[in-house]
């Protein structure tokens, strides 16, 4: 029965690490980079109230603390490197250059950011070439 209580807790932390990715920028400002804090009511709290939805409370109190006290050192440096890249944005100056010489942007702005990415996307999409090795391998030159 463990393994199967253990089962479903991963899936529901994966899929909430999956929209933390999604919500990143917007989970910063509103936790103000407080990581503890985010980690107990965004992915604790949020998980212990998913599973009391579908699962006996006597089975989630002999289940889920123990798993959560294992998984809570792996989902806090999973956060801790979102937070220390967006605080230290300045060390990585190579790579953002990179980027925006890639997307052809002048300045760092996400509404042409996103514009130009979609616009790379219609261009280069799979099914507009159907000969996708030899053109990606192009592109990545």
């Amino acid at each position: 029965m463990r393994e199967f209580y253990t089962k479903v807790f991963d899936y529901i932390l994966d899929k909430r690490l999956e929209l933390f990715q999604a919500m990143f920028y917007k989970l910063r400002e509103e936790f103000r980079g407080e990581e503890d804090l985010l980690l107990k009511v965004w992915f604790e709290d949020y998980a212990k109230r998913k599973i009391l939805e579908y699962f006996p409370l006597w089975d989630v109190l002999e289940y889920y603390p123990p798993y959560i006290v294992k998984k809570r050192r792996l989902i806090k440096s999973y956060i801790n490197t979102y937070w220390r890249f967006c605080s230290r944005a300045y060390q990585y100056s190579a790579k953002i250059k990179e980027a925006m010489e890639f997307f052809q942007l002048e300045e760092l702005n996400l509404d042409e950011l996103k514009r130009k990415y979609r616009q790379l996307i219609k261009k280069y999409h799979p099914d507009v070439y159907p000969n996708k090795k030899k053109h990606i391998n192009k592109c990545l030159r």
